[in-house]
């Protein structure tokens, strides 16, 4: 899981984190050494790639009002806000904290609550994360606690007070409400595991 530490990092190395992982996404090859002009001309598409036709932006606009709310400027958390629902329909409430290489498919998410991601998760569109409402007369705010290099499939739902672990799979239009294991992937309406990786070995982890 990505620790709270994350969220005290400096603007700068989150807005870098976040290109180089858009970068990473961009699939498209890396520039040509040579000639001058063919390496620029694919350096360039790349870069209209990654700004434009991905939505890079609303990541950045995230953390740039993370840093002004905490540096108590007036009025500018708002207007990112809106930028980012208004033109890519990506929405993250105020308490919602989010580990390195988050990478938002298509736009259209909405992620509100106490929620935290871990690093490298994989957002499809039309995902909701969120609160579940489950409890009568009560408001609870709390969201999920998602770990590290979960992908979340297309239409999907994650809700309420729950732990998705490391490495998990959730399909398109999945409706998640309950904990999800570690290494799990999980399809249906409510979620059920239809698949589970087993752990790595300790030379696995160590790469050999």
């Amino acid at each position: 899981m990505a620790n709270e530490s994350q969220s005290q990092s400096g603007l700068w190395e989150d807005l870098e984190a976040a290109y180089d992982t858009y970068e990473f996404y961009s699939f498209t090859e890396d520039p040509p050494d040579d000639p001058f002009w063919d390496h620029w001309k694919a350096k360039g598409e790349r870069s209209a790639l990654i700004w434009l036709g991905m939505p890079l932006l609303p990541i950045i606009l995230f953390r740039l009002r993370n840093h002004l709310l905490r540096w108590n400027v007036p009025a500018l958390p708002y207007i990112c806000d809106r930028l980012s629902t208004a033109i890519w329909h990506v929405s993250f409430g105020r308490f919602v904290n989010i580990g390195k290489g988050l990478f938002i498919a298509h736009g259209e998410v909405v992620i509100d609550g106490v929620v935290s991601l871990g690093d490298a998760c994989v957002l499809s569109p039309w995902v909701t994360i969120g609160l579940s409402g489950r409890r009568r007369n009560v408001f609870d705010a709390r969201g999920p606690r998602i770990g590290d290099r979960v992908f979340i499939g297309t239409g999907a739902k994650v809700l309420g007070p729950i732990t998705v672990g490391d490495d998990v799979r959730i399909g398109a239009n999945t409706v998640v409400i309950d904990d999800v294991p570690a290494g799990s992937t999980v399809v249906g309406t409510p979620a059920r595991v239809v698949y589970t990786t087993p752990p790595p070995t300790g030379a696995q982890w160590r790469g050999e």
